[in-house]
């Protein structure tokens, strides 16, 4: 798919396309609320057909079905509409490579960013929620589902195939949201357990997730804050996924910590998460953007870390022999052991 932006254009048609970019996240999320794209699976219907079926106007159907042609998410032959090879793949709900809750959350900060020269000026965050824009509820149903969905559509192959579980059996996920990396770490290592730990919001998603995946016998979901938890000790491996990217500097050291203190001698910490591990151009400039993102967002302290930072906090900690891990996906890994006993 060819990505609509500025690197398309010249001279001032480079500023118009930039200023204009938010009309394609708009059309997206138009079409993933509307569930157009289940809609015009495995068949193509008319713009009056799909108004018919949506409840509405065929003339704005049609416009929103054309734009959604030339983003490239709908295909139009005769008259009729229907996926594209990319909406097929990712934006029908109920497929396992599913981003469109992704997609959903990211638009849910539109008014935030929109306030973008204020948060600049006053140095603070602006809570989605805050905004008026979506309610609490939908909006942290959103970011976990989606978080979910990045998980199913590629990152939990991605950890289950760089870190070596086979010889462990108790691990403690910190901050482990929907529960989706311990999911995939249970089924890939069928001797696992788990203790997810982590708030009453993104536990309700994960309770049901767990129950879908039948292991309620494996993993615990323990609701509260890992700081204030009796999280009790001896796990042989930590998980620490999406959790650095948006505390201070501070709390992740402190975090590191308290993983050192309850793994057992020979334990593992695996941390996966946004990290400038590489410095390609590509990489950059995600890095460059999400870096902003998380201060828009979530934490005026918080950051996308450099790799080494978050090996040298690790050290700090007690660990050893650090690990870096590139991965093809938007998230990488750091793994470190605490040393065995003599």
């Amino acid at each position: 798919m060819t990505q609509p932006g500025p690197s398309t254009n010249t001279g001032p048609e480079f500023v118009r396309e930039m200023a204009r970019s938010f009309w394609y996240s708009a059309i997206l999320r138009a079409a993933i609320k509307l569930d157009v794209f289940a809609l015009l699976e495995d068949r193509a219907l008319t713009y009056q057909e799909v108004a018919d079926s949506l409840g509405a106007s065929p003339r704005y159907t049609q416009a929103f079905l054309d734009c959604c042609v030339v983003l490239e998410l709908l295909e139009e032959s005769t008259g009729k509409f229907t996926n594209s090879s990319n909406a097929s793949s990712f934006l029908v709900k109920g497929k396992d490579s599913y981003v469109g809750d992704h997609a959903l959350h990211h638009t849910n900060t539109w008014v935030s960013w929109g306030r973008l020269d204020e948060v600049i000026k006053d140095g603070k965050t602006i809570l989605p929620f805050e905004t008026g824009f979506v309610d609490p509820d939908t909006y942290w149903t959103n970011y976990m589902t989606g978080q979910h969905n990045r998980a199913t559509s590629g990152q939990s192959r991605q950890l289950v195939e760089n870190v070596d579980l086979l010889d462990k059996r108790n691990l403690i996920d910190l901050g482990g949201g929907a529960a989706s990396y311990s999911i995939a770490l249970c089924e890939a290592n069928r001797q696992l357990k788990a203790v997810v730990v982590d708030q009453k919001e993104p536990l309700r998603i994960a309770r049901t997730l767990v129950e879908q995946s039948n292991l309620t016998d494996r993993i615990t979901l323990l609701e509260g804050s890992f700081f204030e938890s009796d999280l009790g000790t001896g796990y042989d491996v930590c998980l620490i996924s999406g959790v650095v990217l948006i505390l201070p500097e501070e709390d992740c050291q402190k975090l590191f910590k308290l993983a050192f203190e309850i793994l057992a001698p020979g334990g593992l910490v695996i941390v996966q998460d946004y990290m400038r591990l590489e410095d390609s151009p590509e990489r950059k400039r995600l890095d460059t953007l999400e870096d902003l993102y998380v201060l828009v967002v979530f934490n005026p302290r918080a950051g996308d870390r450099e790799g080494a930072e978050v090996v040298s906090w690790l050290e700090d900690a007690g660990f050893n022999t650090p690990k870096t891990i590139p991965l093809p996906t938007q998230l990488g890994l750091i793994t470190a052991e605490k040393a065995a006993a003599p």
